[in-house]
């Protein structure tokens, strides 16, 4: 006899729900099964699945491989993933396999679909695009089997985050103003930015869309060199870059500005508390045969590194300049002539505005005694000499004050030559939004989500360092729809920690559904899923119908949709 008491359980939700509706939106199980090669009678889960999995768990749990099965095991299944589906499923072994699958099929073209998805289905514009590569330490050494066909080198380089004692490998990201990622590959941990950015700079128009006219490349000062700009003129790609300083013309433009000042007052670029103010001077000059527009920004705020090096040189300069002095004091001249010369040559090798000087030449006597006992009665001879001293007053603050403030001053270099087409004002404003890719960057280095490479394969490095970057997509496309729809409306979200936000982070995001568990209840119809109704709150609820779904999401219905959806 049936029991008539249902049968029920409670297992994690979290976010993981919302995450694989993000998932399926942009069909990323499907995408991956169709471009990886697997065998549907020889695998119990497609490795789209396994993939999409370790995504969900990147971004709710972060487990190393061996504990993704574990994970699972206090997650409702059926929700995520359908019926039927157990957590053993999801062992180390068979996600491996999935890993070495996604490998051996080209991730980086696995990844650009994936984006070209994400593109299309969330209207995502890409007339602006910003570049930039980071480095990523690894403990280990990843030697590769077959040392002719590996898909690359996790080696010494210049490393970013300060570790030349371990191996890296880079990501190369190109994201747009509001931090979607679309397009991410791996590349050798010795690759330098200059070759990165020529590389992609030759496949960019092959590789992204773009139904708005030409698409702008945004990147920092390692796009720019001879090669490259060459690059740029040939393909007719517009670009926004900072011009570095090792171009003689960078300090010829800066020396202009300063001469001319004739600034134009921007004021601040964002709404933020001691945010910077700028001012910029415009200039159309050529360069190695080609015409740019430069414009040369100066900013209120000093960056810490710079100002630490202004100090550090005025104190070098005033310590050698006190131990030249002392020096100099400590010499007797015969002659007040050679006196007066050599504090000529003085001044003119230790002169400065930097510090203001006094000088003066002493004249002093001293008895002339000769050998012997002096006779008595005998005269007194003197000896005349004089001495140069010269001693340091104080540091000229003024001056202080003009180094610091054109230290603070850079120049941007682009070849879209209409002020119409982009104002020198947008130049800066999208040279700024270059933050959008770094932001990426401290997803990628967050240990919150990317907590180590627990792999030793270097396969299946190369395959979870493009988990990442589609964990990355994920959460970047779940911030941009939740705070797109917070603009339209006139309250803001209000999530952990008692504060509210117009444009929370998707950290915020995913930490606001943690709480959430799920009821399953077996029936003679089946399984009936449920959150508990006491942890519906105004607050969760709002938050999934500003990321595009509805509660549905939680009760088994993969599509719950939204009218923010789009």
């Amino acid at each position: 006899m049936r029991s008539l008491i249902p049968k029920f359980k409670i297992l994690n939700a979290g976010a993981a729900p919302l995450v694989a509706a993000f998932c399926r939106e942009i069909k990323l199980r499907d995408i991956i099964d169709e471009m990886v090669t697997w065998d549907p009678k020889q695998c119990r889960l497609s490795p789209g699945t396994l993939i999409e999995a370790l995504v969900i768990n990147v971004l709710t749990a972060r487990k190393p491989l061996y504990r993704v099965e574990e994970f699972y095991r206090e997650m409702n299944l059926s929700v995520l993933f359908g019926e039927g589906i157990t957590a053993d499923a999801f062992n180390d072994d068979a996600l491996g396999r999935a890993l070495t699958k996604l490998a051996k099929a080209h991730p980086n073209r696995v990844y650009l679909a994936l984006a070209l998805s994400a593109i299309k289905v969330h209207r995502i514009e890409t007339r602006v695009v910003h570049a930039d590569t980071t480095s990523i330490s690894v403990a280990g050494e990843y030697d590769w089997e077959d040392e002719d066909n590996h898909l690359l080198d996790i080696t010494y380089g210049y490393s970013k985050d300060r570790r030349p004692d371990l191996k890296q490998f880079l990501y190369g990201l190109i994201t747009t103003g509001e931090g979607i990622p679309i397009f991410g590959e791996m590349r050798d941990g010795n690759m330098s930015d200059k070759k990165w950015n020529k590389e992609v700079l030759d496949r960019l128009q092959a590789m992204l869309p773009c139904d708005s006219g030409k698409r702008i490349y945004v990147a920092d000062s390692a796009l720019v060199t001879n090669d490259n700009l060459d690059l740029l003129f040939e393909k007719k790609i517009p670009f926004i870059s900072r011009l570095p300083e090792t171009f003689s013309i960078s300090a010829e433009l800066k020396d202009w500005a300063w001469s001319e000042n004739r600034w134009q007052h921007l004021g601040s670029l964002v709404q933020k508390k001691d945010a910077a103010v700028y001012r910029i001077q415009q200039a159309v000059r050529e360069l190695n045969g080609h015409t740019y527009r430069f414009i040369v920004v100066h900013s209120s705020s000093l960056d810490k590194k710079k100002e630490k090096s202004i100090k550090k040189m005025i104190e070098t300069r005033k310590s050698e300049l006190l131990s030249a002095c002392d020096e100099l004091a400590k010499r007797k001249f015969f002659c007040e002539a050679d006196a007066k010369k050599e504090l000529e040559i003085f001044l003119a090798k230790h002169a400065s505005p930097l510090f203001e000087l006094k000088t003066e030449i002493k004249e002093e006597q001293v008895i002339k005694r000769r050998v012997g006992r002096p006779r008595k009665g005998e005269p007194v001879n003197y000896q005349t000499y004089y001495r140069v001293v010269p001693s340091l007053v104080s540091v000229n603050e003024e001056f202080v004050k003009e180094l610091k403030a054109k230290a603070a001053t850079f120049v941007l270099i682009t070849n879209i030559l209409d002020d119409k087409e982009l104002s020198p004002a947008d130049v800066l404003r999208e040279y700024k939004n270059q933050t959008a890719v770094e932001l990426s960057f401290r997803f990628l280095k967050n240990p919150v989500y990317v907590d180590g490479i627990y792999v030793k394969n270097p396969e299946r490095v190369v395959a979870i360092g493009y988990v990442f970057l589609m964990a990355l997509l994920i959460y970047a496309l779940l911030q941009r729809r939740v705070r797109r729809n917070l603009a339209k409306e006139s309250k803001p979200l209000a999530i952990p920690g008692k504060r509210k936000s117009f444009s929370p982070t998707g950290t915020m995001l995913l930490e606001m559904l943690k709480p959430l568990t799920i009821a399953t209840i077996e029936t003679d119809s089946g399984f009936i899923h449920q959150v508990p109704e006491n942890q519906w709150t105004e607050d969760i609820r709002r938050l999934l119908h500003l990321a595009g779904f509805s509660e549905e999401i939680y009760c088994g219905t993969n599509y719950g949709r939204s009218p923010y959806a789009n």
